[in-house]
Protein backbone atom coordinates (compact mmCIF):
# COMPACT_ATOMS: atom_id res chain seq x y z
CA UNK A 1 0.00 0.00 0.00
CA UNK A 2 1.68 3.56 -0.89
CA UNK A 3 0.69 6.94 0.18
CA UNK A 4 -0.52 8.15 -3.20
CA UNK A 5 -2.54 5.37 -2.89
CA UNK A 6 -4.53 7.24 0.28
CA UNK A 7 -4.27 10.27 -1.08
CA UNK A 8 -5.87 9.36 -4.59
CA UNK A 9 -8.59 7.58 -2.50
CA UNK A 10 -9.29 10.21 0.08
CA UNK A 11 -9.40 12.67 -3.30
CA UNK A 12 -12.34 10.38 -4.70
CA UNK A 13 -14.26 10.39 -1.69
CA UNK A 14 -14.53 14.12 -1.45
CA UNK A 15 -14.69 15.27 -4.66
CA UNK A 16 -17.83 12.51 -4.99
CA UNK A 17 -16.31 10.81 -8.38
CA UNK A 18 -13.48 8.98 -10.31
CA UNK A 19 -13.46 11.75 -13.06
CA UNK A 20 -13.02 14.81 -11.00
CA UNK A 21 -10.57 12.98 -8.77
CA UNK A 22 -8.32 12.61 -11.77
CA UNK A 23 -8.90 16.39 -12.70
CA UNK A 24 -7.46 17.86 -9.55
CA UNK A 25 -4.76 15.97 -9.57
CA UNK A 26 -3.37 15.94 -12.88
CA UNK A 27 -3.81 11.98 -13.66
CA UNK A 28 -5.92 9.73 -16.29
CA UNK A 29 -9.63 8.23 -14.93
CA UNK A 30 -7.72 4.39 -15.62
CA UNK A 31 -4.64 5.83 -13.55
CA UNK A 32 -7.19 6.32 -10.21
CA UNK A 33 -9.38 3.37 -10.69
CA UNK A 34 -5.97 1.22 -10.87
CA UNK A 35 -4.85 2.88 -7.46
CA UNK A 36 -8.23 3.17 -5.72
CA UNK A 37 -8.34 -0.85 -6.87
CA UNK A 38 -4.68 -1.62 -5.92
CA UNK A 39 -5.66 -0.38 -2.45
CA UNK A 40 -8.88 -2.82 -2.41
CA UNK A 41 -7.05 -5.75 -3.09
CA UNK A 42 -4.19 -4.80 -0.08
CA UNK A 43 -7.16 -4.42 2.17
CA UNK A 44 -9.30 -6.94 0.26
CA UNK A 45 -12.73 -4.93 0.85
CA UNK A 46 -14.81 -3.14 -1.11
CA UNK A 47 -14.43 1.03 -1.00
CA UNK A 48 -17.17 2.28 -2.99
CA UNK A 49 -20.39 1.46 -4.39
CA UNK A 50 -21.49 3.06 -7.71
CA UNK A 51 -25.22 4.45 -8.38
CA UNK A 52 -24.47 5.73 -11.95
CA UNK A 53 -21.92 8.09 -12.37
CA UNK A 54 -21.76 8.95 -8.43
CA UNK A 55 -19.87 6.94 -6.08
CA UNK A 56 -20.86 6.29 -2.20
CA UNK A 57 -18.24 4.85 0.47
CA UNK A 58 -19.08 1.23 1.50
CA UNK A 59 -19.02 0.94 5.67
CA UNK A 60 -15.09 -0.49 4.85
CA UNK A 61 -14.63 2.49 3.19
CA UNK A 62 -15.57 4.90 5.88
CA UNK A 63 -13.53 3.23 8.02
CA UNK A 64 -10.73 3.08 5.58
CA UNK A 65 -11.18 6.59 4.70
CA UNK A 66 -10.95 7.85 9.05
CA UNK A 67 -7.82 6.38 9.29
CA UNK A 68 -6.57 7.67 5.79
CA UNK A 69 -7.30 11.18 6.88
CA UNK A 70 -5.39 10.66 9.89
CA UNK A 71 -2.38 9.26 8.30
CA UNK A 72 -1.95 12.08 5.86
CA UNK A 73 -2.35 14.46 8.75
CA UNK A 74 0.60 12.82 10.51
CA UNK A 75 2.71 12.93 7.18
CA UNK A 76 1.77 16.87 6.94
CA UNK A 77 3.40 16.80 10.44
CA UNK A 78 6.13 14.82 9.82
CA UNK A 79 6.88 17.63 7.01
CA UNK A 80 5.90 20.40 9.21
CA UNK A 81 8.63 19.24 11.89
CA UNK A 82 11.40 18.70 9.25
CA UNK A 83 10.78 22.38 7.90
CA UNK A 84 11.19 23.78 11.38
CA UNK A 85 14.34 21.54 12.16
CA UNK A 86 15.69 23.34 9.17
CA UNK A 87 14.08 26.88 9.39
CA UNK A 88 13.89 27.50 13.22
CA UNK A 89 10.71 29.52 13.44
CA UNK A 90 8.56 28.48 10.92
CA UNK A 91 6.00 26.43 10.43
CA UNK A 92 2.54 26.23 10.14
CA UNK A 93 -0.86 26.28 12.17
CA UNK A 94 -4.34 25.19 11.06
CA UNK A 95 -6.92 26.52 13.30
CA UNK A 96 -10.54 24.85 13.08
CA UNK A 97 -13.46 26.95 14.56
CA UNK A 98 -16.77 27.91 14.38
CA UNK A 99 -18.16 30.85 11.97
CA UNK A 100 -19.03 33.71 14.93
CA UNK A 101 -15.11 32.87 16.33
CA UNK A 102 -13.11 33.24 13.00
CA UNK A 103 -15.24 36.26 12.30
CA UNK A 104 -15.00 38.05 16.13
CA UNK A 105 -12.50 36.83 18.24
CA UNK A 106 -9.64 34.71 15.81
CA UNK A 107 -8.45 38.14 13.31
CA UNK A 108 -6.81 39.67 16.62
CA UNK A 109 -5.00 36.44 18.04
CA UNK A 110 -3.35 36.00 14.62
CA UNK A 111 -2.41 39.79 13.96
CA UNK A 112 -0.69 39.60 17.34
CA UNK A 113 0.17 35.61 16.28
CA UNK A 114 1.91 36.81 12.80
CA UNK A 115 3.51 39.89 14.63
CA UNK A 116 5.62 37.53 16.84
CA UNK A 117 6.00 34.82 14.23
CA UNK A 118 6.06 36.45 10.63
CA UNK A 119 7.14 32.94 9.59
CA UNK A 120 4.86 30.83 9.91
CA UNK A 121 1.79 30.08 8.06
CA UNK A 122 -1.43 30.19 9.55
CA UNK A 123 -4.87 28.24 8.02
CA UNK A 124 -7.82 28.69 9.11
CA UNK A 125 -11.44 26.38 8.68
CA UNK A 126 -14.52 27.43 9.91
CA UNK A 127 -17.81 24.95 10.30
CA UNK A 128 -20.36 24.79 13.30
CA UNK A 129 -19.11 23.02 16.41
CA UNK A 130 -19.56 19.57 15.03
CA UNK A 131 -17.40 19.75 12.06
CA UNK A 132 -15.12 21.50 14.22
CA UNK A 133 -14.74 18.48 16.48
CA UNK A 134 -14.64 16.29 13.30
CA UNK A 135 -11.86 18.40 11.66
CA UNK A 136 -9.78 17.99 14.80
CA UNK A 137 -10.33 14.01 15.33
CA UNK A 138 -9.66 13.11 11.68
CA UNK A 139 -6.17 15.69 12.15
CA UNK A 140 -7.45 18.89 9.49
CA UNK A 141 -6.73 20.89 11.93
CA UNK A 142 -3.94 21.32 14.57
CA UNK A 143 -6.52 23.28 16.70
CA UNK A 144 -10.47 23.57 17.46
CA UNK A 145 -12.21 26.78 18.66
CA UNK A 146 -15.56 26.22 20.05
CA UNK A 147 -18.65 27.73 21.83
CA UNK A 148 -20.54 24.88 23.35
CA UNK A 149 -18.40 22.30 25.98
CA UNK A 150 -16.75 19.43 24.20
CA UNK A 151 -16.62 15.86 25.44
CA UNK A 152 -14.44 13.22 23.99
CA UNK A 153 -12.16 10.74 25.20
CA UNK A 154 -9.47 11.74 22.41
CA UNK A 155 -9.97 15.66 23.30
CA UNK A 156 -8.99 18.06 25.91
CA UNK A 157 -10.76 20.94 25.98
CA UNK A 158 -9.83 24.20 28.40
CA UNK A 159 -12.33 26.89 28.43
CA UNK A 160 -10.83 29.81 27.49
CA UNK A 161 -13.76 32.58 27.94
CA UNK A 162 -17.35 33.57 28.79
CA UNK A 163 -19.03 34.98 25.97
CA UNK A 164 -22.45 36.60 27.61
CA UNK A 165 -25.36 37.19 25.59
CA UNK A 166 -27.20 40.27 25.50
CA UNK A 167 -30.04 42.21 23.84
CA UNK A 168 -29.12 44.95 21.34
CA UNK A 169 -31.26 47.39 19.46
CA UNK A 170 -30.05 50.49 17.26
CA UNK A 171 -30.16 53.96 19.36
CA UNK A 172 -33.28 55.15 17.43
CA UNK A 173 -35.10 52.34 18.35
CA UNK A 174 -33.98 52.08 21.67
CA UNK A 175 -34.90 55.45 22.48
CA UNK A 176 -38.47 54.65 21.93
CA UNK A 177 -38.22 51.85 24.49
CA UNK A 178 -38.64 51.99 28.80
CA UNK A 179 -35.12 52.16 30.32
CA UNK A 180 -35.70 49.21 31.92
CA UNK A 181 -38.09 46.50 29.62
CA UNK A 182 -40.06 43.87 31.75
CA UNK A 183 -40.60 40.51 30.03
CA UNK A 184 -43.99 41.99 28.53
CA UNK A 185 -42.60 44.79 26.89
CA UNK A 186 -39.78 42.33 24.91
CA UNK A 187 -42.63 40.32 24.18
CA UNK A 188 -44.02 42.78 22.19
CA UNK A 189 -40.88 44.06 20.01
CA UNK A 190 -40.16 42.35 16.42
CA UNK A 191 -36.81 40.28 16.80
CA UNK A 192 -34.17 39.25 14.01
CA UNK A 193 -32.63 36.17 14.82
CA UNK A 194 -30.93 33.12 13.91
CA UNK A 195 -32.65 30.52 11.60
CA UNK A 196 -34.73 27.91 13.11
CA UNK A 197 -32.85 24.72 13.48
CA UNK A 198 -29.47 26.43 13.87
CA UNK A 199 -28.00 25.57 17.73
CA UNK A 200 -27.82 28.98 18.34
CA UNK A 201 -31.45 29.49 17.79
CA UNK A 202 -32.38 26.70 19.59
CA UNK A 203 -30.61 28.55 22.58
CA UNK A 204 -32.85 31.78 22.12
CA UNK A 205 -35.65 29.74 21.95
CA UNK A 206 -34.84 28.05 25.10
CA UNK A 207 -34.27 31.22 26.93
CA UNK A 208 -37.54 33.28 25.69
CA UNK A 209 -39.31 30.22 26.34
CA UNK A 210 -37.96 30.31 29.66
CA UNK A 211 -39.09 34.07 30.44
CA UNK A 212 -42.77 33.10 28.46
CA UNK A 213 -42.07 34.81 26.15
CA UNK A 214 -43.34 33.81 22.04
CA UNK A 215 -41.15 36.09 20.28
CA UNK A 216 -42.16 37.47 16.38
CA UNK A 217 -39.45 36.72 14.78
CA UNK A 218 -39.68 39.31 11.70
CA UNK A 219 -36.48 38.10 10.43
CA UNK A 220 -34.29 35.35 9.99
CA UNK A 221 -30.60 34.97 8.88
CA UNK A 222 -27.67 32.42 8.96
CA UNK A 223 -25.05 34.63 10.06
CA UNK A 224 -24.54 37.17 12.36
CA UNK A 225 -23.22 39.78 10.37
CA UNK A 226 -26.41 40.07 8.59
CA UNK A 227 -28.84 40.31 11.64
CA UNK A 228 -26.09 42.93 13.31
CA UNK A 229 -26.97 44.67 10.15
CA UNK A 230 -30.75 44.48 10.31
CA UNK A 231 -30.80 45.29 14.11
CA UNK A 232 -29.02 48.61 13.32
CA UNK A 233 -30.72 49.36 10.68
CA UNK A 234 -34.07 49.85 13.10
CA UNK A 235 -35.62 46.58 11.93
CA UNK A 236 -35.61 45.04 15.56
CA UNK A 237 -33.73 43.41 18.58
CA UNK A 238 -31.54 40.37 18.49
CA UNK A 239 -30.19 38.91 21.32
CA UNK A 240 -26.26 38.20 20.74
CA UNK A 241 -23.09 37.31 21.84
CA UNK A 242 -21.21 40.20 22.97
CA UNK A 243 -18.24 38.86 20.94
CA UNK A 244 -20.34 39.10 17.94
CA UNK A 245 -21.21 42.87 18.65
CA UNK A 246 -18.55 44.17 20.65
CA UNK A 247 -17.79 46.84 18.11
CA UNK A 248 -21.13 48.10 17.15
CA UNK A 249 -21.70 48.42 20.67
CA UNK A 250 -18.03 50.53 21.16
CA UNK A 251 -18.77 52.47 18.32
CA UNK A 252 -22.66 53.22 19.51
CA UNK A 253 -24.34 51.55 16.24
CA UNK A 254 -25.81 49.34 18.58
CA UNK A 255 -26.80 50.10 22.24
CA UNK A 256 -28.04 46.97 24.78
CA UNK A 257 -31.76 47.08 26.35
CA UNK A 258 -31.49 46.00 30.18
CA UNK A 259 -33.82 43.01 30.66
CA UNK A 260 -33.86 42.23 34.04
CA UNK A 261 -35.68 39.35 33.56
CA UNK A 262 -33.45 37.63 30.88
CA UNK A 263 -31.66 35.03 32.53
CA UNK A 264 -28.16 35.31 32.22
CA UNK A 265 -26.69 33.35 29.85
CA UNK A 266 -23.57 32.68 28.10
CA UNK A 267 -21.58 30.55 25.64
CA UNK A 268 -18.06 28.81 26.72
CA UNK A 269 -15.51 29.49 24.14
CA UNK A 270 -13.05 26.67 24.57
CA UNK A 271 -9.73 25.53 22.73
CA UNK A 272 -9.92 22.05 22.06
CA UNK A 273 -6.64 19.57 21.33
CA UNK A 274 -6.28 15.77 20.36
CA UNK A 275 -4.49 13.97 23.24
CA UNK A 276 -1.08 12.47 23.88
CA UNK A 277 -0.37 14.29 20.55
CA UNK A 278 3.29 15.66 19.70
CA UNK A 279 3.02 19.43 18.41
CA UNK A 280 4.86 21.53 16.17
CA UNK A 281 6.73 24.82 18.05
CA UNK A 282 4.48 26.60 15.48
CA UNK A 283 1.22 25.07 17.14
CA UNK A 284 2.90 25.64 20.32
CA UNK A 285 3.42 29.26 20.17
CA UNK A 286 0.20 29.88 18.72
CA UNK A 287 -1.13 28.04 22.52
CA UNK A 288 1.31 29.65 24.37
CA UNK A 289 -0.27 33.24 22.80
CA UNK A 290 -4.26 31.57 23.69
CA UNK A 291 -2.43 31.22 27.69
CA UNK A 292 -1.48 34.75 27.64
CA UNK A 293 -4.11 36.27 26.22
CA UNK A 294 -7.31 34.44 28.04
CA UNK A 295 -4.54 33.40 31.40
CA UNK A 296 -5.34 29.63 31.63
CA UNK A 297 -3.42 27.11 31.14
CA UNK A 298 -3.30 24.52 27.80
CA UNK A 299 0.40 23.33 27.20
CA UNK A 300 0.81 21.60 30.08
CA UNK A 301 -2.38 20.42 30.75
CA UNK A 302 -1.76 18.75 27.35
Amino acid sequence: MLLQHLITFCRVVEEGSFTRAAQVQNLTQPSVTKQVGALEDYLQVQLFTRQGKQVHLTPAGELVYDYARQVLHLVQQCEAAVRELRSPGSGSVTVGCVHTIGLFTLPDLLAEFVREHPKVKINVRTGNNRETVAMLLHGEVDVGLTTTPQIHERILAVPLFEDPLVVVASPGFAANLPPVLADSDLARLPFIGYVRGARFRMTIDQILEEMGIQPNFVMEFDNHEAIKTMVALGFGVAIEPVSAVQRELDSGRLVPLTVPGLPRSSRTTSVILRRGERRSAAVNAFLELLERRYRVSIVRAS
